[in-house]
């Protein structure tokens, strides 16, 4: 494993995109990024005192593609997996790329593609206080315990799990996988609204499906909804 750390860096995910060298277990780490995003592009509040970094994950030809569909949420799970292990605390996965505790965003994680790599960017809010203007959504690890962390053991924490739990996933051990991924489903039974490209609409939440897809119950309709298509914020 190679690592690079940052004091300051504009992306770590930006970083291990445009090096030309990138292998497999390449990790990047920065006190401070000054344009973390998250899906959509939306911005990621990178303060100092958080857990940011980005990791190289190489595509496996023997995978079908369909299948790295899931990424986002193994990664998810094996995320929620590591900070149980840091703290024993209620977190909650929402559908389908972040971790919340007591309603509020503790990480973000962004996956890109590039050739035949995957690089997986996570920002977990760990010792940072600091959270200005998302401190009504946002909640770190230390204003929740009072503690503070070694964040480079934090992130070897994560990065490890992580891998341990993509062999699990090659295993074919997706199915009891999910089922944990179900039991902290954060929009469960929630009213949503839905936004996709052309309508808006609203539904309450159920199960994430064995395909990836969330399930919505609309009226007398069940309807699914792909990772990536819609957008989704509780009314």
């Amino acid at each position: 494993m190679r690592i690079y750390k940052f004091d300051e860096i504009d992306s770590t995910n930006k970083f291990l995109r445009e090096k030309e060298d990138v292998i497999e277990g390449d990790l990047a780490i920065a006190k401070v990024q000054t344009l973390g995003r998250g899906r959509r592009g939306n911005k990621w509040v990178s303060t100092e005192g958080a857990a940011l970094f980005s990791f190289v994950l190489k595509h496996d030809i023997e995978i079908p593609e369909e299948e790295y569909m899931k990424l986002s949420l193994l990664i998810g799970y094996s995320l929620l997996y590591s900070l149980k292990k840091i703290e024993n605390l209620d977190y909650k996965f929402k559908w389908t790329n972040d971790l919340y505790l007591d309603e509020k965003k503790i990480s973000g994680i962004l996956v890109e593609k590039i050739r035949d790599n995957y690089i997986i960017g996570i920002g977990l809010n760990i010792n940072n206080l600091n959270l200005e203007e998302a401190k009504s959504i946002a909640i770190s690890l230390r204003e929740k315990t009072g503690k503070t962390y070694d964040l480079e053991k934090v992130i070897a924490t994560v990065v490890e799990d992580f891998y341990n739990n993509f062999q699990e996933f090659k295993k074919g051990k997706w199915k009891e996988i999910l089922e944990k991924i179900n039991k902290v489903n954060y929009l469960y039974g929630k009213r949503i609204n839905i936004v996709t490209f052309d309508k808006e609409e609203s539904g309450i939440a159920g199960d994430i499906l064995e395909d990836g897809m969330l399930e919505v119950f609309i009226g007398d309709e069940i309807k699914k909804y792909n990772i990536g298509s819609i957008h989704i914020s509780k009314k």
